[in-house]
């Protein structure tokens, strides 16, 4: 498992067991597994493991954006963005490649944040 998926796991864990939040799915495991390889030339991205057990990576580029990928296990990608003055919002099915409407906002996000 990739560290950076183990840790944000663990750090849910607590709220799992605690609060009833959902645990993710092998599913979405496995999708955020692959969205992390699909996204590895970029910056690492900050994970958030969602309460109904959604999984979001996030990138930010200081005053300038930001963008967040989720997965949830159903087979779609979800993506939200702010990148300067446009806004961003799509959400389309998952496969064995980044959709290239995705690789373009990370791209540009990463471009304009550096």
């Amino acid at each position: 498992m990739h560290p950076l998926l183990a840790t944000a796991l663990g750090e849910a864990q607590p709220l799992v067991e605690s609060r009833g939040w959902a645990w993710p799915a092998p599913t979405a495991l496995a999708e955020a597994e692959r969205l992390l390889r699909l996204t590895s030339r970029h910056r690492p991205p900050t994970i958030q493991i969602d309460a109904d057990g959604s999984i979001r990576l996030e990138w930010e580029a200081a005053e300038t954006g930001w963008l967040t990928l989720t997965v949830d296990g159903s087979g779609q990608l979800r993506h939200s963005a702010v990148i300067g003055e446009d806004e961003f919002e799509r959400s389309e099915e998952f496969r064995d490649v980044l959709p290239e409407w995705a690789t373009t906002v990370l791209e540009r996000l990463v471009q304009v944040g550096h």
